[in-house]
């Protein structure tokens, strides 16, 4: 008995890589029908059979998505998103925590050896040159969320522009003492300190000289420790600007403690506006966390007719409600 012909034997009969080969079985609709018929014609020559593991329903899209779960505040409000813009269209959502940017080769790598994907989204996870090569090699449709790679169709929120909000809101306010209340960068921050430089710079000179930063591990117990013992401290504080939500309850639970009263005696600015701030009623920088998940499944459905990387900028706002 002969031996059952291989995908590698089809693919070289056919003239194309194994990894096109594959995909005539995965993902014929992601290829040009001439390409999938020759596949095809060589493997009826060849007797071939494709394994079960490519065979698959085409009805149901696969979509894979690689964010920073528990490290970004917001996180949950852009998976919403994603999952309710994919409600109408049929699919499966794989969700990979990415605690550091090399652990998303691995990933990409299997996910590319099965060829039972239809597309990936990043969501503030940095793209490795590693990986980004794995993903044009494969010609995998994928949108990046707040990261302006170039090689890539990706939907961005303004950093600088949305921490220039709060500060101009402070430059018109009585606020003279204000306090950058922040995360300490990490190894998956894309622009370590922007906030942070994006708004002293936009302070007024003589509110920047009055103003100080603390930064902190939002993750950590420590945190509201430290908070409290700065607005305890004899340098008087009257406004804070948190790059973050999560830090923003902290920095109220703080004064709260100390009985300091917001917004009379502490105004109190947010960023990313997330469901907490809306329902705390804080004000916040709205850096549209829904919406930019949304976007991206729209631009990753346009992407089988146009194929060529778009870059959309959606525009932050302030959100003033009752902490100023």
């Amino acid at each position: 008995m002969s031996k059952r012909a291989t995908l590698a034997q089809v693919a070289a009969y056919a003239g194309v890589s194994i990894a096109t080969a594959s995909r005539c079985f995965s993902n014929p609709e992601l290829l040009k029908p001439e390409t999938v018929t020759l596949v095809r014609q060589a493997a009826a020559a060849l007797h071939y059979k494709a394994p079960r593991i490519l065979e698959r329903d085409l009805s149901m899209v696969r979509i894979a998505v690689f964010t920073k779960l528990f490290n970004h505040q917001g996180e949950t409000e852009r998976l919403r998103g994603i999952s309710n813009a994919l409600r109408a269209w049929p699919h499966e959502l794989l969700l990979y925590d990415v605690t550091e940017s090399a652990s998303s080769v691995d990933y990409v790598k299997k996910l590319l050896v099965t060829k039972r994907i239809e597309g990936l989204i990043f969501s503030g996870v940095p793209i490795l040159d590693e990986v980004a090569t794995y993903i044009q090699r494969f010609e995998l449709p994928t949108v990046l969320i707040d990261i302006d790679d170039a090689r890539f169709s990706r939907v961005l929120t303004s950093e600088k522009k949305g921490c220039e909000l709060a500060a101009d809101y402070f430059n018109k306010s009585g606020a003279k003492n204000i306090l950058f209340l922040g995360a300490r960068p990490s190894a998956l921050d894309i622009n370590p300190g922007i906030r942070l430089k994006s708004f002293r710079e936009r302070l007024n000179p003589d509110k920047k000289a009055a103003s100080t930063e603390l930064l902190v591990d939002p993750l950590s117990n420590e945190a509201g420790v430290e908070i409290r013992k700065l607005l305890k401290s004899k340098k008087r504080i009257d406004a804070i600007f948190a790059d973050s939500d999560k830090l923003a309850i902290s920095a109220y639970a703080a004064a709260r403690d100390l009985n300091i009263s917001i917004p009379h005696e502490l105004a109190l600015i947010g960023y990313g506006d997330s469901d907490s701030a809306a329902q705390l009623e804080f004000t916040s920088v709205r850096t549209h966390l829904d919406a930019s998940g949304r976007r991206a499944v729209e631009i990753l459905r346009a992407h089988e007719h146009t194929g060529e990387p778009v870059r959309d900028e959606l525009k932050p706002e302030l959100i003033v409600r009752s902490t100023t």
